[in-house]
């Protein structure tokens, strides 16, 4: 238990850095680049990305999980290893390829794509699913940590006007580059560099691509709607979406780090077979990710209408009702990210996770075209809406026999009911601060008095907290 609670402390404190990092740089960059260049930003490192999906090919997610089985076995795990990283390299220079073909018939942005096309080529040199599978946390988050703030010194001393965008996508891309180079001397200190015979690396393509359709349809409602919008040429509307859509998904690092941390865990748990400890921490995690969510969902309501011309300047007014729309999306994708990826992926249930997701991208490819026509980025953002809430929906269904979450409904209106009187506090507040002092007091006393709500309602997760502390001490 201590060992998985500081595992959770080093993924999620840099998560909260990755939180906490945009919160100092996208109120400069929104200024300095400007909404036009940030949506060229968002559209070509949206369209990239779909390069960087075909080079990973589900590796990283089948990678953790495969580690943690093998883990205690150092021939097994020195074979993995090598295996994976040859498949790797093949299918990240396969995809490169491809890329570079699109960008030389590209007539547009050419050179931002050039600049994005790095980030494809890194893969080859990412093995964090080896230090997350093998539960070595802090290597990760020491090197995420130096990288980071060294890019952020870049940021601020290269780019100055919006002609630096392509300062400013040089420094994300070799940023990764680099941080993913820095994980190698650590291979010689595990003993891996020895050299295997008779590797086998497409034996572990079936693994991959099961994880890989989930990972491309899932983009097919995040990503896609970027791209389209950049493609229609609403490149300020792709920026306003764009900027909505990293505030609330940052936000939700916070819980997925929680994910990152068990779904080893849960992993080992299955290979034990011990069914009841896997039900017991699902439970839990369930609770915890709502209780979130919730939270959030109403701290954004209640916050929007300050928040964005504070955050992001008087040009981004469009992002208000956008970030209300999107924040709405965290309720589901809380429940989706424990349902999908703690459990489904940990027990192998890819087939249950592809028709979630596969529903959702239906969906989301059938409305996005005529919602983002008819409302822009708020048509965009309504699609996300529908398609996330589709996915969560068909998972619930999907593991009703299998897993039971029994009690949770009562737990959720102390949420809900600890949420509304966060809100009342939110808006007396904005009532007698202004500017940032009440954007901060708003956040620290909205959340003291939504956990001390949940202590009077007699929470569950407040006990949860309780005893976690009692083992910590």
């Amino acid at each position: 238990m201590l060992r998985f609670i500081l595992n959770y402390i080093y993924n999620s404190s840099y998560q909260l850095f990755l939180i906490l990092v945009p919160i100092v740089t996208l109120p400069y960059l929104a200024r300095t680049l400007g909404p036009e260049y940030l949506g060229i930003n968002s559209y070509t490192y949206s369209v990239t990305y779909y390069f960087t999906l075909l080079a990973v090919l589900g590796t990283t997610t089948y990678a953790q999980r495969e580690v943690a089985y093998v883990r205690d076995n150092p021939e097994k795990l020195h074979r993995f290893f090598w295996e994976v990283e040859l498949l790797s390299v093949i299918t990240t220079l396969t995809s490169y390829i491809i890329l570079a073909a699109v960008i030389l018939f590209s007539d547009k942005y050419s050179l931002f794509f050039w600049a994005y096309s790095i980030v494809v080529i890194a893969n080859i040199f990412d093995i964090s699913w080896l230090f997350i599978g093998t539960e070595q946390f802090s290597i990760l988050a020491v090197r995420n940590f130096v990288i980071k703030i060294f890019s952020v010194i870049l940021i601020f001393t290269l780019v100055k006007s919006r002609y630096d965008l392509i300062d400013y996508i040089l420094i994300n891309s070799c940023s990764t580059l680099l941080s993913n180079l820095l994980l190698w001397p650590y291979i010689k200190q595990m003993n891996l560099f020895v050299g295997v015979k008779h590797l086998k690396p497409f034996r572990h393509l079936k693994g991959t691509l099961a994880l890989f359709v989930p990972q491309i349809s899932v983009t097919l409602y995040t990503v896609l709607n970027k791209v389209l919008l950049g493609y229609m040429g609403k490149i300020k509307a792709g920026s306003y979406f764009d900027n909505a859509d990293k505030i609330v998904r940052l936000t939700f690092t916070l819980l997925t780090s929680l994910s990152t941390v068990l779904m080893p865990v849960i992993a080992n748990e299955v290979a034990k077979k011990n069914t009841k400890n896997v039900n017991k921490i699902l439970r839990q995690s369930m609770m915890f990710s709502l209780c979130m969510s919730i939270a959030l969902f109403f701290g954004f309501l209640g916050l929007s209408d300050r928040l964005v011309p504070l955050f992001l300047g008087s040009d981004y007014g469009a992002v208000k009702y956008i970030l209300k729309v999107q924040a709405f999306i965290l309720i589901p994708m809380s429940i989706a990210n424990v349902v999908g990826n703690q459990y489904l992926v940990p027990l192998k249930k890819s087939k249950q996770l592809n028709v979630s997701i596969i529903s959702g991208s239906v969906i989301n490819i059938l409305i996005s075209v005529p919602m983002i026509l008819f409302w822009g980025a708020e048509g965009a953002s309504y699609a996300v809406l529908i398609s996330e809430t589709l996915v969560t929906l068909v998972q619930l269904w999907l593991v009703r026999n299998s897993l039971s979450f029994k009690g949770i409904l009562s737990e959720i209106v102390k949420y809900v009911v600890a949420a509304i009187v966060m809100s009342f506090m939110i808006q007396l507040i904005q009532r007698f601060i202004e500017g940032w002092p009440s954007i901060i007091a708003s956040v620290v006393f909205g959340a003291s008095i939504y956990f001390i709500s949940l202590f009077m309602l007699h929470s569950q997760i407040m006990r949860m907290g309780k005893k976690l502390l009692k083992r910590v001490k």
